[in-house]
């Protein structure tokens, strides 16, 4: 047989941090090369480059599981059997009295004679009904050989009774058969009575359903081989039900509410031979008792059933050669082999037979049906998958099983003719195996006479039908569903073949082609797993993790990891036999058994390292278990090999094992692995830096369990590590969170943000005490600048730095404590500030323009907040919070604590600014802006985003409210709000990576328990107990009678009804000192107690764990902060999960010949091709011809900032100093869309690119607060979301004016250059989202223009605010090499600057005074041609990408009435023509006041004027308060230049349009 094929893997390039091709994979042998080939190779190797796809991965997409959820929802259905209840004891009760016919039969002469194939005619009475007991126990035997069967031979009613009540005694609460054969005795009764004999069988007695019920109980099985049977279904349930009913009565009257007692009559199995108005077949060709016969010795009655049937035979159609002609039905009877062995003839119709039964049954019966008949138990399935047998031959008999429950009929299946198929195969070869065993009993012949026995080839077609569907069916809905309402799914018609691919398993011959079958099925999704575990793959495996078979091993693997990322509960299966061993030695990095050859051995290894960390998820024997067997060496060694998909998945195994488990987490601090792990905090891969800080965040204490999963809360930090000393442990716990935080909180992907934002809240929840006096100094030195600030602008002089004193003097007395060494004090001085670093970046997250990542890190600030406001650090006298809230005290003692924090937070976020009136500014509902305005007068003074903390210091306002739905800018026009309210959801954009935290306050709310002092306590702390949510009188009963420590976090009550500003006035250093000793208390307090929480104190710190009212700390457990808001748990465990449940063999639809997607692409691609060859070709006739033809007006309703042309769709994209982004049609001049930018009021959009425009576009902008946006399906309203977001400027240096934030975008290397008012020009690298490195501009002014040499992008030149322009190298790496060239020639603001495209070597550059000159780059002394400067200046300037054609529009001054618009060609640059001289009028209304503010602070980028890259079209905005934007082209021939002629220009003119 030839070697099954290897599982066809094509990993999803979606889920990778690599870009991804937009052009669709033709496939190679489709075209040959042609004429000219290689000279298109470097070129083509350029295009393709530039169709690379950015931001396009599955974590930038958004969710999209609402469809797959709701499929899988159709197919869920529990396939684990909630009880599994054994049939552990039968009756077999014969009533036969052979010799005396009943008297309301009458029989046929000839009639049907044999019972369980005896003829009891053949043998004295007694001989015979003894024979066919011991026949009947044997044929039982086959089904369930454990059970215990007994035969009780023509039974008495007294023997009935009694038999039945041993049978329900001994088989206690388990199932029992009670088998009835009542072919001896009248036909039950039509109230149900059933007939058996006195003692001396003179007499009939009947026997009630009623009486029956109480002999045998319940649970039952009940089998009725007799004519009229349906009587006794009919009266059955009736009789059970009165039954329940009593039974129920009987409970609730005893007092018990849970309903019965045992098992209900009611679900008792019953299997009836036929209906209440039918008789038993009597034909002298089959047995008397034909239904017995079909359930317990099925090949034999279907054999003898398909040669009584055969059409062939019976019409005399079989030529006398055939050997089938010799087959008569006593052959039949003799066929050779063991049921058991599959490899007789017997065995494998045995096989064949039980794959097509329970086929029929998964496709006839509902779910729940199937599982409790053909899965609970192996009699009952064996009696029902025969029972279809009996419903097959009887129907021909006109006789009608029944059952309960009730199942549908299946006598014409259309699989029965696999059956018969099958059946006739082996039957064609029956005579010859017959002759051969008769010759060789005969001694004639020695040949055996299976070895010429030719299996089924039943098995391998079923396969192959499989296979096909798979290939064809298995992504297709089902075709015949109607056509469903939107958003409904249509249900997928499963596969018929799965249950026979099931039986196939068992056979070593094709076991390894069905297993990749199945592994190709489940990989359709998790509809396909829920399936195969219903039908019952799970038992199989199980098993075969057993089975030291290498080539099973992937694909073992495969399945495996599909079904645990389904259900999660097959831990303890795993734990069984020790099977998760068969896969830590696929990830063992040195093999016991040698070195295991498997294909794509890493993605194995990356499932393997996956199904290991399900096994340690929340489960101790699991970690324990992997513990065990080195599975943390395993990943850490698995860590240096160039595979982005096991890097995550071992970081993810390791984060689970040591999760909540401390005899792991001492791994990482005994081995010398520390490096290993933090080293992947610095991968190129997404992915594997946020499984990286998901594995430190479970070191620190966060939970693995799922996000909204109760129980595990996390907590603890590294546990109880004795083999560290208490300073140790507090320096890895600070040391690592500080190396998370500097490795990555620059880091592009909201992901890896967000996974950071939860490391810190772990360190916060266990050292708070630090956090609340870094967050005291941080405060009190802002203060400080603050006033200094306000001393400075109103006195001309630097004031007193009182915070800075408070600060310097508290740290001087905390380090001169003469009872620790100098080495420890300064040692504290570090930490402090290391803590310090951390809330600083705290506070810049918290304001991140991802709205998680702002709502996770506000969470965490609130929550130091809350401490800080209820710190003792409220009682030093001069502090900055002091001094705030005693101002606030009286206005806020009536508000709940929470306003109050709020309030204090906005303070202090403002430097303690009050408003006029003496009251706090209150914290508005959107996003609010202080100070962080970009654009300011030039006689303001710096209003710019200060030092390391950068964003924060100038945005800290927002660390408790950000995310929230921006307002209305005031000067938005009425007509759009309505637009904009549809676009609110991009507020709160939709994430892929969406874990579901949100913000959480860290107060509680009115549900939420207490914790007041020790009874003893309560009247020594008046005023120190807070009133209750409402404000009301104090809630007593809430408080708990012995303290927990849990994850409680707040105690002493500096704020409660303020009384405590006017206590006793405490030092500064006094505080440190408490906060610090009793962080340190409470790590003593959890290595000796372990990581067990909610333990008692043993009194070591009474008052119920809360600090007294002269204690300086913040005590041992919270009193008014939630104990459970830290650690802040991960989603990112789940959402790396789904790798597992999407497809991952079928190749994407943009690689599938004939997809929808496909054809898209190919259609994008050569419409594309057409554009830019029509492009090249009418380039040199552009910048020789006018420009001057109108192409229309673009209404834009306010003020157009920005534009930017798709290279390739009809797209405008027009930004707005409203925050707008309009999307318009500009062929069609119709708007797409118009959506929210998301800016801080006060900022606006500074640039904006199109990226991946071969292929799925999306929309870069960036803000003059420094952050990057990336928008997809930017054309579509209602559905436009972020695709990702990050903050690209760190520190922005005070300038006079502020050019913003500009940007250029490499779409060839995926490069992103930012530069602004900084120092420094930033480059990040889309493909691995991060930031690269910075480029010192090495100036002395901001940057104002920045141009890249696309599409190489080695180099890129930047315009500076001096005049000066600059070449920069981005391939040097020494700093004095990075300038190229620099020019000096402008005097003043350069306003843009442009590199020719593809190598021209030409460089435009125009300064705001309107020179413009055009230089070669590499003649950089002179220019080639300079436009000289004008009274009027210069607003914008813009280069044609292909064409060398240039326009400059004029600057405006208070009193202008129009604007120039001046076009110029610069073909020759020593003889440059104007093609186009406009004059567009102004409007009065752009001179008022609303918009004056635009003009002085903000230099209006060149973005308002703007060429089509590829397109001969020119767009300018900006000229009038209505937002106006004008389109003007140049005319060329319509079609590419084809014709001698026309490559000379010599065209008709009919060709222009």
């Amino acid at each position: 047989m030839a070697e099954p094929p290897s599982l066809p893997y094509a990993r999803d390039e979606g889920s990778t941090s690599q870009p991804h091709s937009a052009y669709p994979a033709f496939p190679p042998e489709a075209y040959e090369p042609h004429e000219g080939f290689l000279d298109e190779v470097e070129e083509e190797h350029i295009e393709m480059s530039a169709a690379l796809q950015y931001w396009a991965a599955i974590r930038h997409r958004g969710k999209g599981k609402g469809k797959e959820e709701d499929e899988e929802s159709s197919t869920k259905t529990p396939w684990r059997l909630r009880s599994k209840l054994k049939t552990v004891t039968a009756g077999l009760f014969i009533c036969l009295n052979i010799g005396v016919d009943p008297p309301d039969i009458v029989k046929t002469n000839p009639c049907a004679k044999t019972e369980c194939w005896i003829d009891p005619t053949q043998l004295p009475s007694n001989k015979a009904i003894e024979a066919i007991g011991r026949n009947l126990h044997q044929q039982f035997e086959t089904l369930n050989p454990k059970v215990k069967y007994k035969p009780f031979l023509d039974p008495s009613i007294e023997e009935t009774k009694k038999q039945c009540v041993n049978m329900r005694r001994s088989a206690k609460d388990e199932r029992v058969v009670f088998y009835y054969n009542g072919h001896g005795v009248p036909k039950p009764t039509p109230s149900g009575e059933i007939w058996v004999f006195n003692k001396n069988y003179t007499q009939y007695i009947p026997v009630s359903l009623y009486d029956l019920q109480e002999w045998l109980g319940s649970p039952c099985i009940y089998v009725w081989e007799c004519s009229g049977a349906g009587n006794i279904l009919n009266n059955f349930a009736k009789s059970a039900e009165r039954r329940d009913t009593e039974a129920r009565a009987a409970q609730a009257q005893a007092g018990h509410s849970d309903g019965l007692p045992g098992s209900p009559y009611s679900e008792a199995l019953h299997l009836a031979a036929c209906q209440a108005n039918q008789i038993l077949p009597m034909s002298p060709d089959l047995p008397a008792d034909l239904f017995t016969c079909c359930l317990t010795s099925p090949i034999e009655t279907a054999l003898r059933h398909f040669v009584l049937q055969d059409p062939l035979r019976r019409n005399g159609g079989l030529d006398p050669n055939d050997p089938r002609s010799r087959i008569t039905v006593d052959m039949v009877m003799r066929i050779p082999g063991d049921l058991k062995d599959r490899r007789t003839p017997l065995g494998e119709l045995s096989w064949i037979f039980t794959a097509v039964t329970d086929t029929i049954a998964w496709l006839s019966f509902p779910r729940d049906v199937f599982n409790r008949l053909f899965r609970q138990d192996l009699l009952v399935a064996g009696l029902f998958r025969n029972f279809l047998l009996a419903q097959r031959i009887m129907s021909a008999y006109h006789c009608t099983p029944t059952s309960i429950p009730e199942i549908p009929s299946a006598h014409n299946h259309p699989l029965w003719h696999s059956w018969d198929l099958a059946v006739d195969a082996c039957l064609a070869q029956l005579p010859e195996l017959l002759d051969l065993e008769a010759a060789r009993e005969a001694g004639q012949s020695n040949i055996p006479p299976l070895s010429v026995y030719r299996p089924s080839t039943f098995f391998a077609q079923h396969l192959q039908a499989f296979e096909v569907w798979l290939q064809h069916g298995g992504a297709v809905p089902n075709r015949l569903a109607p056509r469903p309402k939107k958003g409904v799914t249509i249900p997928r018609s499963p596969p018929e073949q799965l249950p026979i691919v099931l039986q196939v398993l068992l056979s070593q011959s094709h076991r390894l082609r069905a297993l990749i079958l199945i592994s190709r099925f489940v990989d359709l999704g998790p509809w396909a797993v829920h399936l195969s575990l219903s039908i019952g793959i799970f038992p199989y495996v199980q098993k075969l993790l057993a089975s030291p078979a290498v080539e099973l091993k992937p694909v073992l693997i495969y399945i495996w990891a599909r079904i645990l990322a389904i259900d999660k509960t097959c831990q303890v299966d795993l734990l069984r036999d020790s099977g998760f061993t068969y896969f830590t030695q696929i990830l063992a990095p040195y093999p016991q058994a040698g070195a295991l050859v498997i294909p794509n051995a890493n993605e194995h290894r990356a499932m393997s390292a996956f199904i290991l960390s399900i096994l340690c998820r929340n489960f101790k024997p699991g970690q324990t278990a992997c513990l065990g067997v080195q599975v943390f060496d395993s990943c850490v060694a698995r860590l240096g090999e160039d595979d982005w998909l096991l890097k995550t998945w071992c970081l993810l195994c390791i984060a689970q094992l040591w999760a909540d488990y401390d005899d792991a987490k001492a791994l990482f601090m005994q081995s010398q692995r520390q490096n290993e792990l933090l080293s992947a905090l610095r991968s190129t891969a997404v992915e594997v830096r946020a499984a990286a800080l998901y594995a430190f965040g479970t070191l620190l204490g966060a939970s693995s369990a799922p996000i909204g999963s109760e129980g595990a809360k996390g907590g603890g930090g590294t546990g109880a590590q004795l083999g560290l000393s208490d300073i140790q442990q507090l320096e890895i716990e600070a040391g690592l969170a500080f190396a998370c935080m500097m490795s990555v909180k620059e880091d592009a992907s909201p992901m890896v943000r967000k996974e950071l934002v939860v490391v810190i809240s772990c360190v916060v929840r266990e050292w708070r005490g630090w956090l609340v006096a870094a967050a005291w100094v941080y405060y009190e030195q802002e203060a400080a600048l603050a006033k200094a600030e306000s001393s400075n602008q109103s006195n001309g002089s630097i004031g007193k730095n009182a915070g800075q004193d408070i600060v310097s003097e508290a740290l001087q007395e905390w380090t001169s404590n003469e009872e620790k060494s100098p080495e420890e004090h300064q040692h504290n001085l570090t930490l402090l500030s290391s803590f310090k670093v951390l809330f600083e970046t705290l506070l810049d997250l918290s304001v991140d323009p991802h709205t998680e990542v702002a709502l996770m890190a506000s969470t965490v600030v609130d929550y130091v907040i809350a401490l800080l406001v209820d710190s003792a650090f409220t009682r030093v006298k001069g502090s900055a919070i002091r001094d705030l809230l005693k101002k606030h005290a009286q206005s806020s003692a009536s508000k709940r604590p929470q306003t109050l924090s709020r309030q204090v937070s906005t303070a202090f976020s403002e430097g303690g600014k009050v408003n006029g009136s003496g009251q706090l500014n209150s914290p508005t509902m959107q996003r609010s802006n202080t100070n962080a305005s970009t654009t300011s007068n030039s006689g303001s003074g710096p209003s710019t985003l200060k030092r390391n903390s950068s964003v924060a210091n100038a945005l800290r306002s927002l660390a408790t409210m950000t995310g929230l739905v921006p307002s209305e800018s005031p000067d938005s026009n009425s007509s759009t709000n309505k637009i904009d309210a549809e676009f609110t959801k991009i507020t709160q954009p939709i994430t892929p990576d969406s874990g579901g935290s949100g913000y959480k306050s860290p107060y509680p709310d009115g549900s939420h328990e207490r914790i007041l002092p020790d009874s003893n306590e309560l009247g020594h702390s008046n005023g120190s107990i807070r009133s209750g949510p409402t404000g009301g009188s104090n809630n007593q009963g809430l408080a708990r009678s012995k303290s927990a420590y849990g994850t409680a976090n707040l105690s002493q009550s500096g704020l409660s009804a303020l009384s405590g500003l006017n206590a006793v006035n405490v030092k500064a250093s006094e505080v440190l000192e408490a906060l610090t000793k009793e962080d340190m208390e409470r790590l003593s307090f959890r290595r000796s107690k372990s990581t067990e929480v909610n333990t008692d104190l043993d009194g070591k710190f009474g008052n119920n764990g809360l600090a007294r009212n002269n204690d300086l700390g913040l005590g041992m457990v919270a009193k008014e902060v939630k104990d459970d808001v830290l650690p802040l748990k991960s989603g990112f465990f789940d959402w790396a999960m789904e790798y597992f449940r999407e497809p991952q063999m079928k190749a994407p639809d943009g690689d599938e010949p004939g997809s929808t997607v496909y054809n898209q692409q190919a259609w994008k691609h050569l419409r594309n091709e057409k554009m830019v060859e029509d492009s090249r070709s009418a380039e040199g006739y552009a910048a020789t011809h006018v420009w001057n033809v109108d192409a229309g007006t673009l209404h834009n309703d306010s003020w157009p900032l920005q534009l930017a042309f798709h290279s390739y769709d009809p797209v405008l994209a027009v930004t707005d100093d409203a925050d707008n982004v309009c999307i318009w049609d500009w062929q069609t001049k119709r708007r797409l869309n118009k959506f929210s930018n998301q800016n801080i009021p006060g900022s606006s959009i500074s640039s904006v690119h199109f990226i991946n425009e071969m292929a799925s576009s999306l929309m870069l902008t960036a803000s003059t607060e420094g952050s990057i946006r990336v928008f997809r399906d930017y054309e579509t309203p209602n559905e436009t979301a972020l695709a990702s977001t990050f903050r690209a400027v760190s520190e922005i240096h005070p300038v006079g004016h502020s050019s913003g934030v500009l940007t250029a975008w490499e779409q060839q290397k995926g490069h992103l250059l930012v530069g602004g008012d900084m120092k420094v020009v930033r480059l990040w690298d889309a493909t691995v989202e991060r930031h690269l490195r910075d480029i010192a501009t090495q100036a002395g002014a901001n940057l104002t223009a920045i141009s890249s040499d696309e599409p190489e992008g080695n180099v890129f030149v930047a315009g500076f605010g001096d005049g000066v322009v600059r070449l920069f190298d981005k391939r040097a790496e020494d700093a004095g090499e990075v300038v190229l060239r620099t020019w000096r020639q402008h005097k003043i603001w350069i306003q843009s600057v442009h590199l020719q495209r593809g190598s021209m070597r030409e460089l435009v550059t125009g300064s705001m005074d309107g020179e413009v000159r055009v230089w070669d780059v590499r003649r950089p002394d002179e220019p080639l041609y300079t436009i000289p400067r004008r009274d009027e200046g210069l607003m914008a300037l813009a280069v044609h990408t292909g064409a060398s054609v240039l326009a400059r529009t004029t600057a405006l001054t208070s009193h202008s009435t129009k604007q120039e618009l001046e076009i110029t060609g610069f073909n020759d640059p020593i003889h440059p023509i104007r093609l186009a001289k406009i004059n567009i009028p102004l409007s009065p209304t752009y001179n008022n006041p609303i918009n004056s503010h635009r003009i002085n602070g903000f230099m209006p980028s060149a973005s308002s004027l703007v060429f089509h890259p590829v397109e001969m079209i020119i767009a300018a905005g900006g000229f009038d308060a209505s937002g106006t934007v004008k389109l003007y082209k140049c005319p060329t021939p319509r079609t590419a230049v084809t014709t001698w002629e026309q490559m000379n220009g010599n065209a008709s003119a009919s060709a222009f349009t």
